[in-house]
């Protein structure tokens, strides 16, 4: 006889929908046994007894997230990327010809960088908010250990970039404060000074000095006898931070004490000491790359490669307003101050204020063989993302803050401003002169903007002296109005068509479009679109030649 059957336990009933196939309520039903439910276990052996209905929410419920998570990472990768809110600029003067022993590298948008790489950079701590990354390096062939050369310097040029996000983007989801972002620079140094002494033809070696922009902190390193110098407000006059200056000399006692225990020996006192090995001399104390001092022949490491490191919470332009970075010669013949006072004349103009730099250098007996190189960066205000500036009168800050220049710049970019300029020629090597033009007008790079630059002197003692004069008028776009030393000046050194106009007319380009401005050249357009009427730009080059333009509108 048919044996009896126990009564089927089935699965709670889905909501109300589409049927489900027999393969489904099988699955549902559980293994059965000549239609037998197992006592005890209620036809879910094996499985969650989580209704099939129940199972198919969650796993669309967990498909949606995945692919909202999907999106969103993908939005964030194609979302514009702000550059830091700084203006920077680099002149590099001298050395002998061929030879570049002085490498630099600004890189005004390290997020972008990264984006191309494919390189997943932290969301979270410093990095949150999308926080604008630039990064600003000098390597300097003549901090070598030995005879100074140019493939050390060369190779970290092309390299420390990649090395520094390789070592961000491993950082932690919870270690992304300033004290792991140090230890990431550090460890960038360190990995880069091995792959420098792997490689057989890179015999020499190099000093650096960083700085790395995240968000609202400056962080630099500085390694060797280069050197790095910020610029702070305080009261009424301009403090020099030395920021490099604690390493890389032998005669500091911290380093006499360490080349020592390493087996050097230093003879001499103050700038002269040195650190003797059986293989050489050397001036410095910590290099990148030098094998012969980091035990290649079998001896110990005798100089290091371990760079100052510090970091700052920026307050942008109003107690920090710029950063200093200088090869070995400018290190070497100006004290952190003098660079500060010889760049007073000069604010929100980082090209002119270097190229000063350097001159006053060259004038206290930097030999011309020397490569000259600095690199400025100018700390706008409105924050690292820009667009948050606070108005000003006549480039002055707000009260009790000291007064920083023509410009102390704005953060949001100028769409079309009415501007007029002077324009000189620039050639590397004086050539003989064109039709009609003087022989004197033909000037190396080096001479046309020594005289951009005095004319910008000559335009800010007229500014001043106008304010003396007509009080009421405090604005720079009231007072240029009342200038005559522009069209004077105008006539007798601008090459550009606009300095034969009549009267006010001299000089003037008219409305120029952000579209025309990056058409005379992309530095045309940095350097005019931080100005407000009555400012002037800083030394701008372009296919035609230097420029210094004045917003009159």
């Amino acid at each position: 006889s048919r044996a009896p059957t126990s009564r089927l336990r089935t699965p709670d009933r889905p909501p109300p929908g589409p049927p489900l196939g027999a393969w489904a309520w099988a699955a549902a039903a559980g293994p059965q046994d000549g239609g037998m439910v197992s006592q005890g276990v209620g036809g879910h052996e094996g499985y969650s007894g989580t209704p099939l209905w129940k199972v198919q929410q969650q796993n669309a419920a967990q498909r949606e997230a995945a692919l909202q998570e999907s999106l969103a990472y993908a939005a964030e990768r194609t979302k514009p990327v702000p550059p830091v809110n700084v203006l920077a600029e680099a002149v590099s003067i001298g050395g002998l010809s061929g030879k570049r022993l002085v490498r630099h590298v600004l890189i005004k948008c390290l997020r972008k960088v990264a984006q191309n790489s494919r390189v997943d950079l932290p969301t979270s701590g410093l990095f949150s908010n999308q926080a604008p990354i630039g990064l600003y390096c000098l390597f300097d062939g003549q901090s070598s250990a030995g005879e100074a050369g140019p493939a050390a310097a060369e190779y970290c040029a092309r390299n420390f970039y990649k090395k520094v996000l390789e070592n961000l983007s491993s950082l932690p989801a919870g270690a992304t404060s300033d004290i792991f972002v140090k230890a990431a620079l550090v460890k960038t140094f360190e990995d880069l000074d091995k792959e420098i002494l792997e490689q057989p033809d890179v015999r020499d070696g190099c000093g650096a000095s960083i700085a790395l922009i995240i968000g609202e902190y400056l962080f630099t390193a500085v390694l060797g006898n280069c050197d790095a110098t910020l610029c702070e407000a305080e009261n009424t006059r301009q403090r020099a931070v030395p920021l490099g200056r604690s390493q890389g000399r032998c005669h500091l006692p911290e380093e006499r004490a360490r080349l020592q225990r390493a087996g050097g020996a230093v003879i001499g006192e103050g700038a002269t000491a040195r650190v003797v090995i059986a293989g050489g001399t050397s001036s410095v104390s910590r290099s990148l790359g030098d094998p012969l001092w980091k035990g290649a022949g079998g001896g110990s490491a005798v100089l290091s490669c371990i760079p100052e490191i510090h970091s700052i919470k920026l307050s942008w332009a109003e107690k920090h307003i710029y950063l200093f970075i200088t090869a070995k010669p400018l290190a070497e013949a100006l004290t952190s101050q003098q660079m500060v006072e010889f760049a007073g004349d000069f604010a929100v103009q980082p090209r002119a204020a270097c190229g000063e730099l350097i001159q006053k250098a060259s004038s206290m007996g930097v030999a011309p063989t020397d490569q000259c190189t600095a690199i400025q960066v100018w700390f706008l205000r409105g924050g690292p993302y820009g667009g948050e500036a606070e108005e000003t009168v006549g480039g002055e800050a707000p009260k009790k803050k000291p007064r920083l220049g023509a410009a102390v710049g704005a953060s949001v970019e100028t769409k079309s401003a009415r501007l007029r300029h002077i324009m000189v020629n620039s050639q590397e090597n004086p050539t003989p002169p064109v039709p009609g033009q003087k022989a004197e007008e033909i000037r190396t790079r080096v001479e046309a903007e020594a005289l951009l630059r005095q004319l910008l002197r000559e335009f800010k003692t007229e500014l001043e002296d106008l304010r003396r004069k007509h009080g009421r008028l405090k604005k720079p776009e009231d007072l240029w109005q009342k200038s005559g030393l522009f069209a004077k000046l105008c006539k007798e050194y601008s090459v550009c068509p606009t300095a034969q106009k009549g009267g006010g007319m001299c000089g003037d380009l008219g409305w120029v479009s952000r579209e025309a401005q990056r058409k005379f050249s992309r530095e045309f357009h940095d350097a005019v679109s931080v100005l407000r009427p009555g400012d002037w730009s800083d030394i701008v080059p372009s296919s035609s030649g230097l420029h210094i333009v004045q917003r009159i509108a």
